[in-house]
């Protein structure tokens, strides 16, 4: 896959999402394999979800320089995935998970897989 393809694959994603405000959709393609992204959506109860990503794209194959991906509710941080190395205690380092003030061991999810969780969560509080 390219970066251009992966790019389109995450608006037509996004494009599919009901009930959200998107604030923010930013990519930057920095070269033909190098590129950013950006975005944020907010819930109509003022929950919010902003990811970020850098994306390398080599030999048809992505890998993430760094993600982010932080679900909040007005109460404060529900979870966060990310791949900062500042949990070297965790087995997956740099790859974890935050829940609320635990941190977790756990593998680089994909965006769809993050939207899927969040919405499990939603679905239970309701």
């Amino acid at each position: 896959m390219i970066l251009a393809e992966y790019f389109a694959e995450i608006f037509q994603l996004i494009q599919a999402l009901a009930g959200v405000r998107i604030e923010r959709y930013e990519e930057q393609l920095l070269s033909a394999t190098r590129g950013n992204l950006r975005l944020r959506w907010r819930f109509a109860d003022q929950a919010l979800l902003d990811i970020s990503e850098a994306v390398v794209c080599t030999t048809g194959t992505l890998q993430w320089l760094s993600y982010r991906y932080h679900y909040q509710e007005p109460s404060g941080l529900v979870l966060r995935y990310d791949n900062a190395p500042h949990h070297s205690e965790v087995v997956t380092h740099p790859d974890h998970k935050h829940v609320g003030e635990a941190v977790l061991a756990s593998s680089h999810p994909t965006i769809a897989q993050v939207l899927l969780e969040v919405q499990a969560l939603r679905d239970r509080q309701r």
